[in-house]
């Protein structure tokens, strides 16, 4: 291209070019002439030689366009330039300020990642702070004057190390980051007695060495303080779900029978979550203590709630009756059955619960059979040859003892393994005289309603029922209650129409006038109370007695 060619070509720029020589113009393009020569000759001119002036005799220096070179103003108009200058010659370019983003597109590009990254910076959470390599500090973010409790005019131009020594910050990484060139994580305590996790990470220049060190803090105090409150309410909830589930039980009645006592409510307990499981039960204790109450509220409290709850005593039907009432018979299958065949409990159970009561008592023979039914889940009828699927649940109930007749080879073991995998014993009455009051109330109010009366329990007569050992457990209290009831008349029952109503090996066991019973029974709760406190004045002030109360009744006679 020959030099009328790239005037031309100078001419056509939308930007100013100018060259001068020793402070002379010695060529400008057509912008120069059209923007700014046309309207104020001198003012090119006059902006050369206040720049040569400024810079006095500099060597050469390039400057890249943007608003920290040189500008002036022209025609009304601003002007960025940038000026390229050697001993002789002085080359100026002008770009009218606010068009060189649309000359230059990657400009406005870094104009917006600009603008992205203050907005970042400023609306972190996170505090974010900057030094140089030289530990001074550059840019702190807001969320880094939230965290520190410190402004960042405290902050900005000082070298962190003064921090630590004013005790705002401890320890400060910043110059271990510069020095050591690797991120590094500590904690971090401020001067307002918060916890920051912070990392600081080095950013290097072209030869290797930390330009820059980026501190990132998080605030663990309000971390820690979410984390307690969430544990605090999950431990809540835990407490509401425990008493909830506490004043279910404490009020759950299954067929009438109320449990209050510590040991049956653990029993309860227990019962309902073995319940929400197919696991086979096997429930122990003496005649009478309630075995069947738990069976019932397992099956009440299971998934098979809607199912049948089938029992049957094993004792209390002979081996033959008890095979065919069990599995049922296929039509003929012995003399004097019915002709259609006959359906059997464990059948009958399907989806629900089969409660076997007394199982110690049944025969050895049927013992496998049984344990085919929970071994397989199927049964064959008395005359079949078929299997039939069966879905049920198996609660098995006793009064004797079991490992014992295992033992003596009177029980199976293998059927006694399967049956006891969830065994729950229930202590007899004596040991649970918690349950008595509030059995005995219901038993009066449940009788009441049947028998059309409206008798009260006297307290001496309730302190007297307390006082026995009932052998016979909840049956037995049962029965004295319904004949008390039955046969009183008076709507008060006295200690003394009870104590004549007591069965007999009850009253056996409770020698004396009433009020040698009610003093043994004191004396009773109070050696309870011994055992468990160690000192007679410990046990004074559990049961709200004067410690000479206590050391006279421990001299009573029993």
């Amino acid at each position: 291209m020959d030099a009328i060619g790239l005037r031309a070509l100078l001419d056509g720029l939308p930007v100013g070019i100018a060259w001068f020589a020793q402070s002379q113009l010695i060529w400008r393009n057509a912008f120069v002439r059209e923007c700014i020569d046309a309207h104020d000759p001198q003012a090119l001119q006059a902006l050369v030689a206040e720049i040569a002036q400024r810079r006095g005799g500099d060597e050469a220096a390039t400057h890249a366009v943007g608003p920290a070179n040189e500008s002036f103003r022209a025609n009304g108009r601003e002007f960025h330039v940038g000026v390229h200058r050697t001993r002789e010659h002085t080359l100026v370019l002008m770009l009218p300020a606010g068009e060189h983003a649309a000359f230059f597109p990657s400009i406005r590009r870094l104009r917006q990642a600009a603008l992205d990254f203050e907005e970042i910076f400023r609306h972190s959470y996170d505090g974010i702070f900057v030094t140089d390599g030289n530990g001074k500090t550059l840019m702190v973010n807001p969320g880094c004057e939230r965290i520190f409790g410190l402004k960042a005019s405290e902050l900005i131009g000082r070298d962190v190390v003064e921090f630590e020594k004013k005790g705002w910050i401890r320890p400060v990484i910043a110059a271990q980051v510069a020095r050591t060139g690797q991120r590094i994580s500590t904690t971090q305590e401020t001067h307002t007695g918060k916890t920051i996790f912070t990392t600081g990470i080095p950013l290097f220049d072209e030869r290797g060495s930390v330009r820059k060190v980026i501190i990132n803090s998080r605030d663990t105090t309000e971390l820690l303080q979410l984390q307690d409150a969430l544990a605090r309410a999950r431990a809540d909830l835990r407490r509401v779900d425990q008493e909830i589930e506490v004043l279910r039980l404490q009020n759950l009645q299954v067929d009438g029978i109320v449990l209050r006592s510590e040991a049956m409510r653990r029993i309860a307990t227990l019962a309902a979550r073995v319940a929400k499981v197919d696991a086979t039960v096997l429930i122990t204790g003496q005649s009478g203590v309630g075995k069947d109450v738990i069976a019932q509220l397992i099956h009440k409290e299971s998934a098979r709630a809607q199912g049948p709850l089938i029992k049957i005593n094993c004792g209390a039907l002979p081996r033959e009756l008890l095979e065919s009432e069990l599995f049922g018979y296929e039509p003929g299958a012995f003399t004097g059955a019915q002709r259609q065949g006959k359906t059997g409990l464990i059948e009958i159970a399907s989806r629900g619960t089969l409660f076997l009561d007394e199982i110690g008592d049944m025969p050895l023979d049927l013992q496998v059979k049984l344990l085919q039914v929970l071994q397989d889940r199927v049964i064959v009828r008395l005359g079949g040859t078929s299997t039939i699927p069966v879905d049920v649940r198996v609660i098995a109930a006793t009064n004797r003892d079991l490992r014992a007749m295992v033992a003596d080879r009177t029980f199976r073991d293998d059927l006694f393994y399967r049956l006891n995998v969830v065994p729950i014993e229930i202590a007899p009455l004596t040991e649970r005289r918690d349950d008595i009051a509030p059995l005995a109330l219901h038993f009066v109010n449940e009788f009441n309603r049947k028998y059309g009366v409206s008798r009260t329990m006297s307290e001496q007569a309730m302190a007297l029922l307390i006082a026995c050992d009932w052998p016979g457990n909840v049956r037995e209290l049962r029965n004295v209650i319904e004949r008390v009831i039955v046969t009183c008349d008076c709507d008060v029952i006295a200690p003394e129409f009870l104590d004549c109503m007591l069965p007999p090996e009850v009253a056996e066991n409770q020698p004396g006038t009433f009020r040698e019973q009610v003093e043994r029974f004191e004396r009773r709760l109070v050696e309870d109370a011994m055992r468990e406190y160690g000192s007679t004045r410990d046990v004074a002030k559990a049961l709200g007695l004067s410690q000479s109360s206590v050391v006279r009744k421990l001299r009573l006679k029993g």
